[in-house]
């Protein structure tokens, strides 16, 4: 499981620098995709900063500049990597933005992380799609064999 995880995390930071690099080069800037970029960071570092039981970031919604963003993406990387490398099946208690209490193993909020990705980078490509501007593909397979893995 663990090769897996890093697998999926490199093709994750791959996408995620891919989309950086369009969305903060395009001549006229769309607001939409940079927020989703940003969340994407930043709610990996509040499940990351659950995961070490000390929750500080509350705001996923904010706008991150394209330095911040891919120094962001690196950080989270190690500490994904991190964890893959010793804490998969520990159980974490914490509470959502709502309040409830809730468990997960540190296996199930990696996997969240992975798709949540991928979900909002899906978000972004069918803006650009909707308009008619050719984007990035930052799918798995294109991944793979832009990769020659």
């Amino acid at each position: 499981m663990k090769e897996e995880f890093l697998r999926l995390l490199d093709q994750s930071v791959w996408a995620n620098r891919r989309w950086v690099e369009f969305v903060y080069t395009r001549p006229e800037p769309e607001e939409r995709p940079r927020e989703l970029l940003a969340h994407v960071v930043l709610a990996e570092r509040v499940w990351f900063e659950r995961i070490a039981g000390d929750p500080r970031t509350e705001n996923t919604f904010l706008r991150l500049g394209r330095e911040e963003l891919l120094e962001s993406i690196e950080e989270n990387r190690r500490t994904f990597s991190g964890l893959v490398g010793s804490r998969l099946e520990d159980v974490i208690q914490f509470r959502r933005g709502g309040g409830e209490e809730y468990h997960a193993r540190v296996a199930d909020i990696l996997h969240h992380l992975i798709t949540h990705g991928y979900h909002h980078r899906g978000q972004i490509a069918g803006q650009y799609a909707r308009a008619g501007v050719p984007y990035p593909n930052t799918d798995h397979i294109h991944y793979l064999y832009t990769n020659r893995l």
